[in-house]
């Protein structure tokens, strides 16, 4: 049974007039009810112009104050949920959500961009028990049993979840990742279902919906130590940036980089497939580092032009140099010169081909 994942939206956030507010179960009259129903009302409000017809992907970014821990409590899929299921229609296939230290949050609705699975370390859990049972936890716990936890800090997280017609798939948010305590550590060793989730600084949640499912659930899981691209999301309270020259730097990095030949002679493609695909059939023997718009390191790789993974037919006939941008050189130290100068790190091989690729 297939799955799909889909890229995190990039494109044009709106700053969030209300604070993001924490799921509550609470009576209607509680004032974290009351809260969470004004910042839930104030967001629709917000959002109901960039509404779109088709499959459409939802992110919600968490500024939290330089007081707040950012790795312990702040759960994404608690921020996640109340606005998914506020906002959500049978179209919502993908939701994302993050936190960092930072004094605004953003949110932004995008059509939905499939992309090729990780590459490695994805385990799948199957079970057909409800997500309220026990059961349900024990099943998705065995899938991850055996796997080593990861090294403190923070950690991105992906589920993507095939499930059949008559599933709330956002109802499988929390028992899901409750079942993760052998990849994200327990808060205490004797008490189950209560996994370091406030860990996840990056959460990514996909679903396809399978009539064949029936009462099947399936769950793929990809967890993996934030890249260092990523960092200032766990470390911007020990070097804090004012936000103005924040947003400078930034623009100014990506004006920096905004395709074409760069300084060593690398080419970078984006939006132009056509370009891409003379590259390739011109340079048989090159190199081709395959990034996420704004040069994130995750799911990053670097791969031989000849790579069926990055050339021929795309498999998810989608464009190639649309979610992910091509960099290409005929040397491989080209490559590495772009990325240690550009993302200040090596890309990782590509699993098919063994590109290598070493700092």
């Amino acid at each position: 049974m297939a799955m799909r994942w889909y890229a995190r939206p990039e494109g044009r956030p709106l700053e969030l007039r209300a604070a993001p507010r924490l799921a509550s179960w609470n009576k209607a009259s509680d004032p974290d009810q009351v809260r969470l129903k004004e910042y839930l009302d104030d967001s629709e409000a917000l959002l109901a112009d960039s509404r779109i017809d088709g499959p459409w992907a939802l992110r919600l970014d968490v500024g939290l104050p330089e007081s707040r821990p950012l790795l312990d409590a702040g759960d994404l899929d608690n921020y996640a949920y109340p606005l998914a299921r506020r906002m959500g229609n049978s179209d919502l296939v993908s939701v994302w959500c993050t936190k960092e230290h930072r004094d605004h949050s953003l949110v932004r609705i995008a059509p939905a961009v499939q992309v090729s699975a990780p590459l490695q370390d994805v385990v799948v859990a199957a079970t057909t028990a409800s997500a309220s049972t026990v059961r349900y936890k024990e099943q998705v716990h065995a899938a991850v049993a055996q796997m080593t936890e990861l090294s403190p800090g923070a950690v991105r997280l992906e589920l993507s979840f095939v499930v059949g017609p008559s599933r709330n798939w956002l109802n499988l948010w929390k028992p899901t990742i409750d079942s993760l305590d052998p990849l994200l550590g327990r808060t205490d060793p004797h008490r189950p279902w209560h996994p370091r989730d406030g860990r996840i600084t990056e959460l990514g949640m996909h679903v396809m919906v399978e009539s064949s499912a029936r009462n099947e659930i399936r769950v793929g899981i990809h967890a993996s130590p934030v890249e260092r691209d990523d960092s200032r999301m766990h470390s911007a309270a020990s070097n804090p940036t004012p936000r103005g020259s924040e947003r400078a730097a930034a623009d100014a990095l990506m004006a920096k980089r905004s395709g074409g030949v760069h300084a060593n002679g690398t080419r970078e493609f984006r939006d132009d497939d056509a370009g891409y695909l003379a590259w390739l059939a011109a340079n048989p023997d090159g190199y081709v580092a395959n990034v996420a718009r704004r040069y994130s390191l995750n799911q990053a790789r670097v791969h031989h032009a000849s790579c069926r993974t990055i050339s021929g037919q795309n498999p998810h006939n989608g464009p190639w140099t649309g979610p992910y941008v091509k960099i290409c050189a005929p040397r491989l130290s080209d490559l590495q010169q772009w990325a240690v100068a550009t993302v200040g790190a090596p890309v990782t091989p590509c699993g098919t081909c063994r590109a290598r690729f070493t700092p």
